[in-house]
């Protein structure tokens, strides 16, 4: 029941009712009905991206009741999906549509997964089965007009990062800056030796973001991190922050984005972040052995 009513609500924002204009069909073949529509609103074209809600619906395999089950639901995610205008499958459809406009149409759940997807249906699908989809066009971009909001999403996400990193840095004491921009604290020193280039070094460390979310640890995990120092094995912040610590130190890295995950992330870390890394530093191995050089005998 529960299931029911949230995807009642969810086709009630598309203007979904029983009764309205029937069904037409594509000229390749896909059923589909407008269901909103402004033509003085801005029509979509080619090489458009568009955002738009969207709730799809595709009866299970018998084996699992044959019933109806959400399989999109832009609602449920709490975001907008951001699509192609000539998306491959669905572009007869959705190239007919204006900003602001909700549609519904059937497409073969086989074709969509096999053409858009590159791989076939999920075997909980029933098999042949058919995908109804309702969609709302919420906003729609030109090329120039995507640049520029990827633009001031960028600068509005890195002021937010500078804010918080400013804010983060100020509850520490004894934070040193090197020429890069790192900055790093010695929370418990060691008159241990210090690695050099080309040594494998074994380390914990706990990764945070500047929210407190921990995206990665292994403190608990009874295995040290292994790296060789200075050979990109790792994050740039972490090559250069290593050989500056003594074995058995431990210290709080604060790593700008820069010397991260830069514009692109990855994974759980946002694009455009700045990282803290709790570490300590166990053990430093000595360098490999340079191979022989080779006689040619």
């Amino acid at each position: 029941m529960r299931k029911l009513v949230m995807i009642t609500a969810a086709l009630a924002m598309f203007g979904v009712s029983s009764c309205g204009k029937k069904m037409q069909t594509t000229e390749g073949g896909m059923s589909y009905r407008i269901i909103e529509s402004s033509d003085t609103a801005r029509l979509i074209t080619k090489g458009d991206l568009m955002m738009i809600q969207m709730v799809g619906l595709c009866p299970l395999a018998d084996s699992l009741g044959g019933k109806d089950t959400t399989v999109f639901n832009s609602y449920k995610m709490g975001k907008a999906y951001f699509i192609p205008a000539d998306e491959t499958t669905l572009k007869d459809v959705f190239m007919m549509l204006h900003k602001g406009d909700s549609a519904e149409f059937t497409v073969s759940a086989d074709s969509l997964f096999l053409k858009s997807f590159g791989q076939p249906a999920p075997g909980f699908l029933k098999p042949g089965g058919s995908i109804h989809f309702y969609v709302k066009v919420e906003n729609v971009y030109n090329q120039s007009e995507l640049e520029t909001m990827r633009g001031e999403e960028k600068a509005k996400a890195v002021l937010a990062d500078s804010l918080a990193a400013t804010s983060y840095l100020a509850s520490l004491t004894g934070v040193q800056t090197t020429a890069s921009g790192l900055k790093y604290v010695i929370t418990k020193p060691s008159s241990g030796k210090m690695p050099k280039l080309g040594q494998e070094v074994e380390m914990l460390y706990t990764g945070l973001l500047l929210n407190g979310t921990k995206f990665d640890e292994n403190q608990n995990a009874g295995t040290p991190f292994k790296f060789t120092a200075g050979m990109r094995q790792v994050i740039a912040g972490w090559d250069e922050a290593v050989l500056l610590l003594h074995e058995g130190e431990e210290a709080k890295f604060i790593i700008p984005a820069r010397l991260a995950y830069g514009e692109q992330g990855g994974g759980p870390i946002p694009p455009n972040s700045t990282l803290i890394f709790d570490v300590k530093l166990l053990k430093i191995n000595p360098a490999p052995a340079k191979p022989a050089a080779d006689d040619h005998k």
